[in-house]
C-alpha cells in the first residue's frame, strides 16, 4: 500500500511526532510506501530521513495517489488530505482531547478514528465526524527501547522525563521534598530543550518518573515507572495498576484518591527493582510498535473510503478555518509559557531582591556596631588629626 503519516510538525519532539515517526518507520518495515507530511519540519524531520523515511512539507512533493492517510494533531491536514485523496481510507489518530485535535465534525472526512486510551476513546466517541472508533494503545519500538542493566536493589538515581518537569507550574518539587530522606540522585531530560534520543538517559537510573508515552518507554527499557507530572499522579505501574493507568493514558487522571505527600514516602518504600521487569513484560505484550503497525494495516485494508461530504470550495474553506484556529491555539499556548516564564523570572528577581535587602540591613547593622567600638572611635580621632596635620603642613 502507498500510505501518508501527516502530523502539524515534525520539529520538536512530542507524543504526536513520535508516535508519527514510530508508525511510519514499522509500516515501513512490514514493505509498504510511506510518506511522513507536515507542515513546519526540524529534527524530528531530519532523525525520520536518517531512518531512509520519505519526509515532505510541500504537497506537490506527495505521492499522486495514496491507499491510506493517518491524520494527527491536524484535522486542517485531514481536511486537505480527504479533497486530495478522495479514495483512500482515512483514518484520524488522536493525541489531545482539546476540541482542535479531534477529527474534523464533517461526516466521511475520516472514516475511522484510532484513540490511544478510553479518555481519548470517549471523547472521539462523542465527536460528529468521527466515523468508527478503534481503541488501540501507545505503540513502541522495542529495538530502540529495551532493557540494559538492572535496577538498583534500592533506588540511588530518579530521571524526571518529559516537557513539563521544569515548567513554572511543576510539581516536581512536591516529590522531590517527599522523597529527600532517600538522598536520591536527580536528573532531567526534555526540559528546558527537547531531547531526541531519550533512550540512553534510562540505562544508568532506577526510577523513571514521567507522563503519557514516557512511562511507556520508561516500563520498556525495564525501569520502574512513576506517573507523576503536571497533570496529576497514578503512581508505580504494576501489574495490578497497569489496566486503570494505562486506560487513562498514563497520565495521573485514573479515579484513584490524589498522592499527598505521606503517600510518596510510602511509594517509594515501596519501591522494588522487579517493577522494571514486570512494566516491561507488560509493554512486550500490549505495546510493540510491530503489533501496532500490522494492526493499523488490517484497519486500513478494512475501512472502506468515503466519499468526500462537501464540495471542494467549502472543504477548503473549513480547511483554513480549522488551520487558523490551530494557529491560534498554538500562539496562546506559546504566550502562556512566556507568562508563565516571566513570572518565574519575576519571582526569581523577587527573591534576589530581597536577599540583597536583607544582606544590606546585615551589612548596615555590623557598620552599626563596628562604629560603636571605641577602637572605631580612636581610629577617627586619629583619622581628623592626621587630616588636621596635613593641612598645616602643606600651607
Amino acid at each position: 500500500m502507498e500510505l501518508i503519516v501527516a502530523v502539524q510538525e515534525l520539529g520538536r519532539p512530542g507524543g504526536p511526532q513520535t508516535y508519527a515517526l514510530t508508525v511510519a518507520e514499522q509500516l515501513a518495515r512490514l514493505g509498504h510506501g510511506v510518506t511522513l507530511f507536515a507542515r513546519e519540519l526540524g529534527p524530528i524531520a531530519e532523525l525520520a530521513r536518517a531512518r531512509s523515511l520519505d519526509v515532505t512539507a510541500t504537497a506537490d512533493e506527495l505521492p499522486d495517489r495514496a491507499d491510506g492517510v493517518l491524520v494527527g494533531v491536524d484535522r486542517s491536514l485531514a481536511l486537505e488530505l480527504a479533497e486530495r485523496y478522495p479514495d483512500a481510507a482515512r483514518v484520524f489518530v488522536v493525541h489531545n482531547i482539546d476540541d482542535i485535535h479531534l477529527p474534523p465534525p464533517v461526516d466521511g472526512v475520516v472514516a475511522t478514528t484510532v484513540a490511544l486510551n478510553d479518555r481519548f476513546a470517549a471523547r472521539a466517541a462523542a465527536c460528529v465526524g468521527a466515523g468508527e472508533v478503534v481503541r488501540m494503545r501507545q505503540p513502541v519500538d522495542l529495538r530502540r527501547f529495551s532493557v540494559r542493566g538492572e535496577p538498583a536493589a534500592a533506588p540511588r538515581r530518579v530521571l524526571l522525563l518529559g516537557n513539563y518537569h521544569g515548567d513554572a507550574g511543576s510539581r516536581a518539587q512536591v516529590l522531590k521534598d517527599a522523597w529527600s530522606h532517600a538522598n536520591l540522585r536527580w536528573e532531567q531530560v526534555g526540559y528546558p530543550e527537547p531531547e531526541l534520543d531519550v533512550a540512553p538517559a534510562m540505562y544508568d537510573v532506577d526510577i523513571v518518573v514521567g507522563y503519557g508515552r514516557s512511562i511507556v518507554e520508561a516500563m520498556a527499557s525495564g525501569r520502574a515507572a512513576y506517573v507523576f507530572d503536571h497533570a496529576g499522579a497514578d503512581g508505580w505501574v504494576t501489574p495490578e495498576s497497569y489496566e486503570r493507568i494505562e486506560a487513562a493514558g498514563f497520565c495521573g487522571q485514573s479515579p484513584d484518591p490524589p498522592l499527598d505527600a505521606a503517600r510518596l514516602r510510602a511509594d517509594l518504600d515501596a519501591y522494588h527493582p522487579e517493577l522494571g521487569r514486570l512494566g516491561h513484560d507488560l509493554v512486550r505484550k500490549h505495546h510493540d510498535a510491530r503489533h501496532h503497525a500490522a494492526e493499523l494495516v488490517a484497519l486500513l485494508q478494512r475501512v472502506a473510503p468515503a466519499p468526500a461530504p462537501l464540495e471542494r470550495s467549502a472543504m477548503r474553506a473549513l480547511a483554513r478555518l480549522s488551520q487558523a484556529q490551530l494557529r491560534a491555539e498554538i500562539e496562546r499556548d506559546n504566550n502562556r509559557q512566556e507568562a508563565k516564564q516571566w513570572h518565574a523570572r519575576a519571582q526569581e528577581l523577587d527573591e534576589q531582591l530581597t536577599l540583597a535587602k536583607t544582606e544590606l540591613t546585615v551589612a548596615t547593622r555590623r557598620l552599626e556596631w563596628i562604629r560603636a567600638q571605641r577602637i572605631y572611635r580612636l581610629y577617627e580621632t586619629l583619622s581628623r588629626a592626621t587630616r588636621a596635620l596635613r593641612r598645616v603642613r602643606s600651607r
